[in-house]
């Protein structure tokens, strides 16, 4: 598993928590990804830095998991 998926994956089980920081973020910010994305580093589920390759990866497999 890529560090990519594995923080997509990681993202995605916080927002299983409906009333928790992530899927907050997500569901208020005109970003919904990058806003997932910043919570969940600052919980320490990842530390994929903005603008990277990954970065754009894991919004990629996010938005796979999220819409599929």
């Amino acid at each position: 598993m890529s560090i990519a998926s594995d923080a997509a994956a990681r993202i995605y089980i916080a927002m299983q928590k409906v009333d928790g920081p992530v899927n907050e973020a997500f569901l208020t910010s005109i970003e919904p990804y990058r806003a997932a994305m910043d919570v969940s580093r600052d919980l320490g589920l990842h530390s994929i830095v903005d603008g990277s390759e990954d970065y754009l990866r894991c919004v990629d497999c996010l938005e796979f998991l999220i819409c599929d």
